[in-house]
């Protein structure tokens, strides 16, 4: 089957070319459930010709017996960041990665790590120490970014001291699918009320841990965050199934759970209705499957599928909100 994607054309930082990388980590840093209480720092830094520079950000996540239990920062690019692609884009599980590792390749072979390994350092020490409020060391030759990021830790100390400070209640929960993607829902609750539902997507480490072959491109990204993702063609279909961006379907389930507080009801959301295919990407595409005829360019009068999207949110969500509810941080 041709694939259809390299006309995005992004340049050698895309290629496969796995056995040369740097090695680093997309995963989320916890497995199965964490909540406890939520705090969010973030600041601008490196802004110029009017633009306010990258935005780096921290979450922290303080269990029931006031351990940190989570913590990660990540950074989005200015928007006038010289490489046009990469405007506004979040570094952490995208193709940044890829890109810092080929293009700073004198650099990061000269250290061996991107800024996902710097994140991961600091990390690890957060939560090592379990004091905000330490001293902590960066990796030689550390980028600029973590050296202005460091400092979040601090806000989010003071956040947590200062009793005036509104209290917002973490849920988060991540399932290995056991096919090469990770799924990672992540909800906010403030005074009773949800006021984030972020699911995500998240590709293996490694392409040889990605089951479906035209996945395999995508691995260490989110579907989320991807500025390339978009679904293969699933047996059957000559085109794509659903005609939707998964940031899209993320973005819409959090818009209406946080109007609606209701986070099975997902009704009129896009590729909702139609046949349920049920997991599509566990098993290699079937080249001998009738292929949807592409005399409708549009295919309008086909029958789209659901997209597999929603079973998937929906299995995690049941999880999340049995706990929210047994903990009563919801009706």
């Amino acid at each position: 089957m041709t694939d259809k994607t390299r006309w995005l054309g992004l340049g050698p930082w895309h290629e496969d070319n796995e056995s040369e990388l740097i090695d680093w980590t997309a995963q989320p840093q916890y497995k199965g459930l964490v909540k406890g209480d939520y705090y969010h720092a973030e600041l601008r830094y490196s802004g110029r010709w009017g633009d306010p520079g990258h935005k780096g950000e921290l979450d922290v996540v303080f269990d029931d017996d006031g351990k940190i239990a989570f913590a990660e920062f990540n950074e989005t690019t200015m928007g006038n960041y010289y490489v046009r692609h990469f405007q506004n884009v979040s570094k952490r599980r995208t193709e940044f990665q890829f890109f810092q590792d080929f293009h700073d390749k004198r650099r990061s072979v000269a250290y061996g790590r991107v800024l996902a390994n710097g994140f991961k350092y600091v990390e690890d020490q957060i939560l090592e120490k379990q004091d905000l409020d330490a001293d902590y060391d960066l990796l030689t030759g550390a980028s600029f970014s973590m050296k202005n990021m460091i400092g979040l830790k601090d806000d989010v100390s003071a956040q947590r001291k200062d009793s005036n400070h509104k209290k917002q209640r973490y849920y988060g929960y991540t399932e290995d699918y056991g096919y090469g993607i990770n799924g990672w829902l992540q909800v906010v609750v403030e005074d009773g009320k949800i006021v984030r539902c972020f699911y995500d997507e998240i590709f293996a480490d490694h392409t040889k841990d990605i089951v479906y072959d035209d996945l395999k491109q995508f691995y260490r990204q989110s579907k989320y965050f991807s500025t390339t993702y978009e679904d293969p063609f699933p047996s059957g279909w000559d085109r794509h199934a659903w005609l939707v961006c998964f940031k899209d379907q993320s973005d819409a389930i959090n818009k209406k759970v946080c109007e609606t507080q209701d986070m099975f009801d997902i009704t009129g959301l896009p590729c909702v209705e139609g046949p349920d295919m049920g997991v599509v990407w566990d098993k290699p595409h079937k080249d001998d499957v009738a292929l949807v005829s592409n005399s409708d360019a549009t295919a309008r009068s086909v029958t789209r599928p659901r997209s597999p999207v929603w079973n998937n949110y929906l299995r995690l969500a049941k999880i999340v909100h049995d706990e929210m509810v047994k903990d009563g941080a919801v009706k």
